[in-house]
């Protein structure tokens, strides 16, 4: 297995990973059998979260036989101090049956109000700081969806690492989040690199019903697209050449069978870059034309109730991946739609990229209506 530096960590990290959402919905065998599958085959990064139902514990029991040949990282929903220590990083330890972490994540950091709480003196990175000073935790991390907050968060120089998405339909952390980790060595992982699998998917009924999903529909961010048949796994490794292709340090798909871990693994273990023709094919490097939302939020709440960063991103489907067909059928769908814009502008007013917001909806509306 190609192996890659987590940045300033120094740690030697599988460049495929193993993202622990999926086993929740297995039994403590069949999940143990995965992760223990996984490890044989090379991979020595897992990834888990104290809120992701019983996966710590499974991951916990599978690797409790090679702990000092794996490396765990879990996350802390909490975001006070109090509760990040006593709820989250203890719990974490009894489940994982540890007596340290080898990376510890602030969980979900998505929005500035978020940002500033668990940063402040109550705040959960107190705790986790706290935690490795007592030697429970080797490194401290921070996830979350929205890159221009984690920009802002590693520029504190805190996190050693930091968990975005990346995938083709989501592009965001390649703009500047990627470079700027980099340049100040902070490790990058990759999460939901399988989003968009290049086009919606026909989800079987069971599985529909299971995910809470229209059984046709573009797959979840976070779902492996192997089990969806023949067509769903050669979307799968087109999604993880991509995003292998970025100048990160490990991808965590997330695994639900060996068959998931070999098919990833077969892109993993002989990747050597793009094909020209596969550059082409996918656009890489290219972002959408300006002017397009980076989907930060911070337009959101709006006072009408639209959805905008949900409509422009929709938008930028339609127009900068042709997927016109889905986001038609999607948008009607919508409870307030462009229409019920007053044009009262407080979301050009708290854009931080100075976006002309209300032209775009109305040039969106015209394309999805």
């Amino acid at each position: 297995m190609q192996k890659r530096r987590l940045g300033r960590t120094e740690l030697q990290v599988s460049v495929v990973g193993f993202g622990g959402i999926p086993i929740i919905s297995a039994s403590r065998d069949e999940a143990e059998k995965v992760v223990k599958y996984a490890f044989e085959r090379g991979i020595n990064y897992f990834d888990t979260a104290r809120n992701y139902g019983d996966s710590e514990e499974k991951v916990g029991a599978a690797l409790k036989g090679v702990r000092d040949e794996v490396f765990i990282a879990t996350k802390v929903l909490q975001r006070t101090k109090k509760d990040a220590a006593r709820a989250g990083l203890k719990q974490s330890l009894r489940n994982l049956q540890t007596d340290r972490i080898d990376l510890l994540q602030l969980h979900g950091i998505d929005s500035q109000e978020v940002f500033e709480k668990v940063m402040g003196p109550d705040g959960a990175l107190a705790a986790l700081k706290e935690a490795k000073a007592q030697g429970q935790i080797d490194y401290i991390g921070i996830s979350g969806h929205n890159p221009h907050v984690l920009a802002k968060a590693i520029g504190t120089e805190e996190f050693d690492t930091v968990l975005v998405p990346l995938n083709i339909l989501d592009r965001r952390a390649s703009e500047t989040l990627i470079s700027l980790a980099n340049e100040v060595d902070v490790g990058i992982v990759i999460m939901k690199a399988m989003g968009g699998c290049l086009g919606p998917l026909e989800y079987p009924q069971r599985e529909a019903r299971f995910l809470g999903r229209p059984e046709r529909d573009w797959p979840d961010a976070s779902e492996f697209a192997v089990h969806f048949g023949k067509e769903g796994i050669e979307r799968a490794q087109r999604s993880l050449r991509f995003v292998l292709a970025h100048d990160v340090d490990t991808v965590i798909p997330g695994f639900r069978s060996t068959d998931e871990v070999d098919c990833a693994l077969s892109v993993a273990d002989h990747f050597e870059g793009l094909t020209p023709d596969e550059k082409r094919a996918c656009r890489f490097g290219e972002l959408p034309p300006e002017p397009f939302c980076r989907e930060c939020g911070a337009c959101i709440p709006c006072p009408d109730g639209v959805e905008i960063p949900t409509i422009l991103r929709w938008g930028t489907y339609n127009t900068f991946f042709d997927i016109k067909k889905w986001t038609r059928e999607q948008y009607p769908k919508l409870r307030t739609r462009v229409n019920s814009c007053t044009e009262c502008a407080e979301c050009e007013k708290k854009c931080p990229y100075h976006l002309p917001v209300i032209s775009m909806l109305k040039a969106t509306e015209k394309i999805l209506a």
